[in-house]
């Protein structure tokens, strides 16, 4: 008798924590709901979550507060990210970090601690030189750094980055031995040394160099995307010269591994719907940046595809961990 009671009483326990977490997620959001950016205010992912915010917080029901954590590339805000509580209040704005950190040895959690929701954008690097270099052509670029070994500089950004891997896979590709500068500020300061003529080339985003080339500052000479990009449609991609070569920054919203799947689901339609809305749209398209919605069984073989990616690249540069 005591037995078949104790088991009843586990079952009504069973059922109404089970009730409990339906009603939550079906009341889902019930207050307001935090982006977490790991990245400083002002640059292109901190621009991207803000103004995507203010574009799903109609649907969504509830306001959206940006909250930048930058340091260490992002890792510092990601890892806070991870430790929030999993119940979709705290969305943290992964990079393309995020698959980078663990390969480096750099944090104690790997993507797969995280739950995919969807991926926003993506930016393909791009081979860049100053309007008045003599290189004209992908080509032109790399016959003289074969034939002027570690010679011709390239600008990144900091080691073990996304643009400094772009300048290593170049390398790796075209057989052409250069002289890559890492810029632990990003691409900014690389920008400025190349318009400064402190360096031959760089390889960060067409998006980040985009103004500059609308100013007849900047010559890109090649992407490095497996197709030509909407907002530089006379600019070809490194695959035209011959070289099988995908690099790019990309940013997508992730939660805790916990987060109940009907909580990731209510911010996956929300986030997509504020994507597709005009002002979003809009906004993009001006900044430069390249609309990229994957949705989030897709994103998490899309890391695991990033992730095995860098690895050889990392190796390569010593920055892989043992």
């Amino acid at each position: 008798m005591l037995r078949k009671f104790t088991v009843y009483v586990i079952g009504a326990c069973l059922v109404a924590f089970l009730a409990a977490g339906l009603a939550s997620s079906a009341g889902f959001p019930e207050k307001p709901v935090t982006f977490l950016v790991p990245h400083a205010a002002g640059g292109g992912t901190d621009a991207i979550a803000r103004s995507l915010a203010k574009a799903v917080e109609p649907s969504l029901g509830q306001p959206i507060t940006v909250v930048n954590k930058p340091g260490a590339s992002g890792a510092v805000g990601m890892t806070e990210g991870l430790n929030a509580p999993a119940d979709g209040y705290t969305v943290i704005f992964a990079t393309v970090e995020i698959c980078l950190h663990p390969t480096m040895g750099n944090v104690k959690w790997t993507p797969a601690d995280f739950k995919p929701v969807m991926r926003v954008n993506f930016d393909a690097a791009a081979v860049s030189v100053k309007a008045d270099s003599p290189y004209k052509t992908l080509e032109e670029f790399i016959k003289a750094a074969k034939d002027n070994p570690r010679k011709l500089k390239v600008g990144g950004s900091a080691p073990g980055t996304v643009w400094h891997l772009a300048a290593l896979g170049l390398q790796e590709k075209t057989k052409a031995q250069m002289n890559i500068i890492p810029f632990p500020g990003g691409a900014a300061p690389a920008i400025t040394d190349l318009l400064g003529g402190h360096v031959d080339a760089i390889t960060v985003s067409a998006a980040e160099v985009g103004q500059y080339e609308k100013a007849g500052k900047v010559r890109i000479l090649a992407v490095m995307a497996p197709e030509r990009l909407k907002g530089f449609p006379n600019v070809p991609t490194t695959k035209e010269k011959g070289y099988d070569l995908d690099m790019s920054t990309w940013r997508a919203f992730v939660v805790p591994g916990k987060t109940p799947d009907s909580v990731v689901k209510v911010l996956h339609d929300n986030f997509k719907k504020g994507m597709e809305s005009p002002q979003f749209v809009e906004f993009m398209e001006k900044g430069g940046f390249g609309m990229g919605y994957m949705p989030a069984d897709a994103l998490a073989k899309f890391m695991v595809q990033q992730t095995a990616q860098f690895k050889p690249l990392l190796q390569e540069a010593g920055l892989a961990k043992k």
